[in-house]
C-alpha cells in the first residue's frame, strides 16, 4: 500500500476541471496527519434553516426522553428517529420578528447586526485546511429588504458570508474550472473531462476505494443531470416568453431543494468544506407551494390563528420541509467512506427556525432538531425537554465546544446544554 499512497488533497484533473476526491484508503495516512483529531475522516457541521416558524400544536413532541412520539410536523423523521435529538423549551426570548429570526437561529439573540455566527466560530477552527472555510447555499431568491432576511452566516466583523443561490454556480465552484465558458462549451459532462485520470486512479485504488470512487462519480453525475434538467426548463421559459404553467414552474422547487442538499453532501464527502449551511426557506418566504396543492403563500399561512384552512396549509408545508431534512440525512447515509461508514456518520446537522409560533412572532421554545451518525458524538434518539428554558446560545455553545473550540461563553449563553453529547 505504501507505494500507492496519494496526498489527501488529491484531485481528478482534466480539460480545465478539478474535482476533489472523497477520503480513500490509499490516502488515509495523509488524512490522519491533516486532521487534528487524528481521525482520517473529519467531523462536519451542516445547518438547514426553515423560516416562518411553526404551529406549536403540530410541532410539539410528547413523551419522555427515551419514549416519545413524533408530532404531525416531525412524523417524516420516524425513519431516522434514532439519529435525531428533538429539543424543547430552548431560548428565553419571548418576543421576536422576521428580521431578527435568522440571527437568533445562528447566535441565540434577536439582532439586526449579527456578528460571528456560531458556524463561523467553528469554521475558523476546522475550516483552514479545506478549499472552502464554509459553504453557504440557499434555495430561495433574495429578499431585498434586509441582509438578515437572506444570510445565516456572518464573520467576526459582522460581514455576511456569500450565499450561492444558483445550483449550477455552486456546482462549478465545488468542481473548479467549470466557470470558464470555453471549457463548459467543450464539455458534455464534468465526468467526461476526468475520464482518463479516473481510470488511472482506479488502477492504483484498493478494492474498497474502487467502490467509493465509482459511487462518487455516480453521485456527481446525478447532481449534474438534475442541474441540466433545471436549466432546460428555464431555457424553454425564456424562449417562449409567455405566461404559462411551464414558466411559472421554472426550475421545480422540490428538485432545486434536493440538488442543494445533495451539494452539501458532496461538499462534505470530498472535504471541500466541513461547515455548510442551506437556507430552505427564508424567514420572510412568500413561496406558494403549489406542488403540494397549496394556495396561500408561506408567510401568510404562518398567520394561521383562528383560520384552520391556513393552519392546514402552513402545517402541510412545514411537514414537507421536515421531510426534505430527512432526505438530506438519507443522502448523506448513502455516500460511503473508504472504511464503510457514511458521510452522515461523521456529520452533525441542525434543522429549525428562528421563530416558534409563526403568526405571533415568538422567539421562545424554538423548533430545533439535531441529527448525527455513529461517529458524530451526539446522544441521538432523544427528546430533550428543558423546563428552565435555557437560551438557545447554550445549544450553540454546546456545538461549538463539540467541534473542539476552546470557548467558555458564546453570545448570551450561560453554559452548555446537558445530554446533547455522548458522555
Amino acid at each position: 500500500m505504501t507505494r500507492f499512497r496519494i496526498p489527501r488533497r488529491s484531485f481528478l484533473r482534466g480539460a480545465g476541471v478539478c474535482m476533489a476526491l472523497p477520503t480513500l484508503e490509499i490516502m488515509s495516512g495523509f488524512a490522519a496527519e491533516r486532521n487534528p483529531s487524528g481521525h482520517a475522516i473529519p467531523l462536519r457541521l451542516g445547518i438547514f434553516h426553515k423560516g416562518n416558524g411553526i404551529d406549536p400544536r403540530a410541532w410539539q413532541v410528547e413523551g419522555t426522553e427515551d419514549d416519545f412520539q413524533l408530532s404531525q410536523n416531525l412524523e417524516p423523521l420516524s425513519k431516522v428517529k434514532q439519529d435525531i435529538i428533538v429539543l424543547s423549551n430552548v431560548s428565553n426570548q419571548p418576543k421576536g420578528d422576521h428580521y431578527g429570526a435568522m440571527p437568533l437561529f445562528m447566535t441565540g439573540v434577536q439582532n439586526r447586526n449579527p456578528k460571528h455566527t456560531f458556524d463561523q466560530v467553528i469554521a475558523d477552527q476546522i475550516g483552514t485546511s479545506t478549499a472552502f472555510k464554509s459553504f453557504q447555499l440557499s434555495a430561495e431568491p433574495v429578499d431585498i429588504r434586509s441582509t438578515t432576511l437572506n444570510s445565516l452566516a456572518y464573520d467576526q466583523q459582522g460581514r455576511a458570508k456569500f450565499v450561492e443561490r444558483n445550483a449550477q454556480f455552486a456546482f462549478d465552484r465545488l468542481f473548479r474550472g467549470l466557470n470558464d465558458a470555453g471549457v463548459r462549451g467543450e464539455l458534455t459532462s464534468v465526468l467526461d473531462a476526468v475520464l482518463g485520470p479516473s481510470r488511472d486512479l482506479m488502477k492504483r485504488a484498493s478494492r474498497t476505494d474502487k467502490v467509493v470512487v465509482s459511487n462518487y462519480l455516480d453521485a456527481v453525475r446525478e447532481v449534474e443531470l438534475a442541474i441540466e434538467n433545471q436549466e432546460k426548463v428555464e431555457k424553454i421559459g425564456v424562449r417562449e416568453r409567455v405566461v404559462s404553467n411551464e414558466v411559472v414552474q421554472l426550475g421545480s422547487f422540490p428538485e432545486k431543494m434536493k440538488t442543494m442538499s445533495d451539494l452539501v453532501a458532496l461538499a462534505f464527502w470530498t472535504d471541500a468544506t466541513r461547515v455548510a449551511s442551506c437556507i430552505m426557506a427564508l424567514e420572510s418566504s412568500r413561496r406558494i407551494h403549489d406542488f403540494l396543492e397549496l394556495k396561500a403563500d408561506f408567510h401568510w399561512s404562518s398567520h394561521f390563528d383562528r383560520n384552520e384552512d391556513l393552519a392546514r396549509q402552513f402545517n402541510t408545508a412545514n411537514t414537507w420541509y421536515v421531510d426534505q431534512f430527512r432526505l438530506a440525512i438519507e443522502k448523506m447515509k448513502s455516500l460511503k467512506e473508504y472504511d464503510g461508514s457514511s458521510v452522515f456518520d461523521h456529520s452533525v446537522l441542525m434543522f429549525g427556525s428562528g421563530l416558534s409560533h409563526g403568526g405571533q412572532h415568538v422567539g421562545s421554545n424554538l423548533p430545533i432538531v439535531l441529527a448525527g451518525g455513529k461517529s458524530s458524538g451526539l446522544n441521538t434518539g432523544k427528546f430533550l425537554d428543558y423546563p428552565d428554558q435555557p437560551p438557545h446560545a447554550n445549544c450553540l455553545l454546546t456545538l461549538i465546544q463539540h467541534f473542539g473550540v476552546d470557548l467558555e461563553q458564546y453570545s448570551n449563553s450561560t453554559g452548555p446544554l446537558d445530554r446533547i453529547r455522548k458522555v
